[in-house]
Formats: C-alpha cells, structure tokens, sequence
C-alpha cells in the first residue's frame, strides 16, 4: 500500500549529511511542518547500490530525552529492512494511526560479505518533502565512509495525516434494521438456498 501523502507541496531540502548522527535518521510527528492530531507513519528501501549486505532497523519510542542510542541498539527492532546483497527494493511497512508525540528512529547497518558481523553504517543523510497530507524523507546511506556515495542504502519514510475514525449513531438505523429482517432476509435466504440446490 502506497502512503497517500496527497499533492506535492514543496522540497524543504535536497539531500543533506545528519552531521553528527552517525548512522542514525529521526523521523517525528508531530513536526514543525506537519502536526495532524493522528498520524501514520510508512518505511520502505527503495534501493541501494552496496558491495556489503545492507539492513535497518526501525524503532518507534514516545520520548526522545530519556532514549539514549545504546539501549536502542540492544533492544530488537520493532522492524528489520533488508539484509541482503544486493539491496533490494521492499514493500511499505507502517505502524498503526497514532496519536502524540513519536519518534522513529531508523539505523543502517552493514556487513562485509567476508565476516559475520555487522558494522553501523558510517553516513546518513536525507531530503525532505512536504505534501498536502504528510511528508516523505529519503533516507540514505554510506557504509564505511571511504567513497561517501551515499547510496549503499535509501529508505522511503513518510509521515501521513489520518483522521479519527468517528461512527456516528443513524437516526432511524433501528427501524431499517427491523425492515430488512422481516422482508430483505428472508428474500435473500430463499436466493442462498436456491444457489445451493
């Protein structure tokens, strides 16, 4: 399922290096650009062009402060992107419509073919798209660092606005109701048998 972010409203900017975070991306909502009271948020790999094996983890946490980096890397990812070579493109992932303040926090990791074990990737970096309904990042990364490409791995994230699912009561609901058990289903019931004659 396509995120239905609506029409594009514009770029807040092109791709830019998370100085500092490492192989870290942060994605919130509410944010400074989009602050529907319900959100839902999409991830994806789009592509990648890697000589190692490639994966991500995404975590979702409701505070941001008391979340230090290391307790997330010892705690099993709510989801895990790729892990393959090649990178290949996966289909969207979403959490459910939430409400409040989320942070998504989505790491790349790599592995050299040679060893066992995986390495945090070295760079991220993404661009970022407003949208009539939401806004779509895409997150890249380097893995060692040596050729700075940037595109051993690119994620997809988008946040969407969702609206309350409100049911309000039909006024007269209970008269329709009792119509159709007197006249609609016995009708229908005489089709179901006739079908299984």
């Amino acid at each position: 399922m396509t995120p239905d972010l609506g029409c594009f409203v514009r770029r807040k900017h092109g791709l830019e290096i998370e100085e500092g975070n490492a192989n870290y991306h942060i994605e919130y909502a509410p944010s400074i650009d989009f602050a529907p009271e319900y959100h839902q948020t999409y991830f994806r790999i789009k592509c990648g062009d890697a000589a190692f094996y490639q994966r991500c983890g995404v975590h979702r946490t409701s505070q941001f402060e008391s979340i230090p980096p290391f307790i997330i890397e010892n705690r099993v990812p709510d989801f895990i992107l790729g892990g393959d070579k090649p990178v290949y493109a996966t289909d969207w992932l979403r959490y459910p419509v939430s409400s409040g303040s989320w942070y998504y926090w989505f790491f790349g990791q790599y592995r050299n073919p040679a060893e066992q074990q995986w390495r945090a990737d070295s760079l991220v970096a993404h661009t970022y798209d407003i949208y009539v309904n939401g806004t779509l990042s895409e997150v890249h990364y380097d893995d060692t660092g040596g050729d700075r490409d940037l595109n051993d791995m690119i994620l997809e994230v988008a946040i969407v606005g969702r609206r309350p699912s409100v049911f309000e009561p039909v006024i007269g609901q209970d008269t329709a109701t009792e119509l159709f058990k007197k006249q609609g289903m016995p009708r229908i019931q005489e089709e179901i048998a006739k079908i299984k004659k």
